[in-house]
């Protein structure tokens, strides 16, 4: 994905659990922000850029999709993985609907 495709899509803050699959492993993230193009996720452990994760989206009308490990940064709290959607995008409306229903105050998205 070329840095013009990443900045074409508004980031939505989030908190959203999801169980991500890789070579047989679940795995339990968060969704921290997402766009129509990929997501933010806070995990447990390290992912290397390049890994591809299986997961099921379906508040992001995403039922199945593969997510493509961008980055991995260490936190206090776990890692910060950027991927993104490898074939499939998110319904941006769905991503916006669920987003503002999570936030008490009205915060513009994120565009990257």
């Amino acid at each position: 994905m070329s840095q013009q495709d990443r900045r074409r899509h508004a980031r939505y803050l989030l908190h959203l659990p999801v169980k991500l699959h890789r070579a047989g492993q679940e795995l339990s993230a968060d969704v921290i922000n997402a766009s129509a193009g990929g997501c933010l996720l806070q995990v447990a452990e390290a992912l290397a850029p390049g890994e591809v994760l299986e997961a099921s989206l379906p508040q992001l009308k995403l039922p199945s999709t593969r997510l493509v490990v961008v980055r991995c940064s260490s936190t206090p709290s776990g890692y910060m993985v950027a991927t993104y959607f490898e074939a499939t995008l998110a319904d941006d409306a769905a991503i916006r609907q669920l987003s503002d229903g999570q936030l008490a105050f009205d915060t513009p998205p994120v565009v990257h």
